[in-house]
């Protein structure tokens, strides 16, 4: 199969599997959990599955440490650490929809960075998908302006500049080492800060229901999953287009939305529907 495909195909893939993760923090936080306990121990059970994996296939991957700089891996980390801590927080002051359509901005500084340090020529063609693709973003998610928050519009737009961080740095990662390695990193180096500024604001007291706990324990192997493909996916197709294929992620999270009763003051209307439709042709 073409490298290219393959590389859409995992992409998607990540989208997906990201999809379950507003879904399960819903049942995390109706059993207890706060946003800091839900993204902490996301990425402690995701860096788990890692360890486990590396454990059993006998991989070496601290051998690998040498060929990239750890700042780059730091810097990796910290990002995704402060763009999932403000986009679950922000999701809890704003509408989801809302949230989704603000924080899938970083596509737009993807685009920027790419051109700024990467070089990469902003195509005409590459400028309408990255439209295309958030205007299908806002027809699928359905946004309500009926709960508007200064705090919650400004942590969507910042955790939206925080993942584009993640997304050049680990891109930069991605050139030097294997993509299990560079998710292992990664994750490990995100569940750190979080860890700090749980115990900092004193929020990581674990005090959740059984569902809760098997919620954050399930976003956790989701998220290993998705961190593997998209990485795998980035390396084959670009950041620009990882980022734009990656809206697969809300749209997987509308959907069991649509079709369940988990949250229903964020179950988007009929009228999103042809969104859907939109998308799926870009």
């Amino acid at each position: 199969m073409n490298r290219y495909i393959v590389g859409v195909l995992l992409v998607i893939l990540s989208g997906i599997c990201y999809g379950f993760t507003p879904v399960l923090a819903v049942y995390a936080y109706q059993g207890g959990a706060t946003v800091s306990e839900y993204v902490f121990l996301r990425y402690v059970v995701a860096s788990a599955v890692y360890l486990l994996y590396i454990t059993i296939y006998k991989r070496n991957i601290f051998s690998m440490l040498g060929k990239i700089p750890v700042v780059l891996l730091l810097a990796a980390g910290t990002s995704q650490a402060v763009a999932a801590y403000l986009y679950m927080s922000a999701v809890k002051s704003i509408s989801a929809g809302l949230a989704a359509v603000l924080f899938y901005t970083y596509i737009l500084w993807v685009a920027v960075w790419g051109f700024v340090f990467n070089k990469e020529r902003l195509k005409l063609s590459g400028i309408a998908g990255v439209a295309l693709a958030l205007i299908g973003l806002v027809m699928v998610v359905g946004v309500s302006w009926g709960k508007i928050c200064t705090i919650g519009i400004f942590m969507g737009l910042a955790a939206a500049l925080a993942l584009s961080g993640f997304v050049m740095t680990s891109n930069g990662a991605m050139k030097k080492l294997e993509p299990i390695a560079a998710s292992a990193f990664i994750c490990i180096l995100t569940a750190a800060p979080l860890f700090l500024l749980g115990s900092a604001t004193g929020t990581l007291n674990y005090q959740m229901s059984t569902v809760a706990w098997l919620a954050c324990v399930a976003t956790g192997i989701f998220t290993s999953v998705a961190l593997f493909t998209f990485m795998a996916g980035m390396k084959l197709v670009g950041s620009t287009t990882a980022s734009v294929l990656c809206t697969a992620e809300p749209v997987t999270a509308v959907g069991f939305f649509r079709t369940s009763a988990v949250t229903e003051n964020d179950n988007p209307s009929a009228a999103g529907w042809p969104g859907d439709s939109y998308w799926m042709l870009f």
